[in-house]
């Protein structure tokens, strides 16, 4: 979904319900251009990053706390 910073201003709740409910991005844009991006916060995936960084090569984790 596209929104100005004017509707942001506007209706920010109304903006921002796809993120909040829908998981979907928002672009905002000035002037016709795009100048931002709300996406939903989302919990990090530490398998996918683990094995993004073995791909790369080996790896030594520090000890969890």
């Amino acid at each position: 979904m596209n929104a100005t910073l004017t509707q942001l201003r506007r209706e920010t709740s109304r903006v921002l319900r796809p993120v909040i409910q829908g998981a979907k991005t928002v672009i905002l844009t000035e002037h016709g251009q795009e100048i931002a991006e709300i996406s939903p916060k989302t919990a990090p995936d530490r398998k996918r990053a683990l094995e993004l960084l073995s791909a790369i090569g080996p790896v030594e984790l520090p000890a969890r706390k």
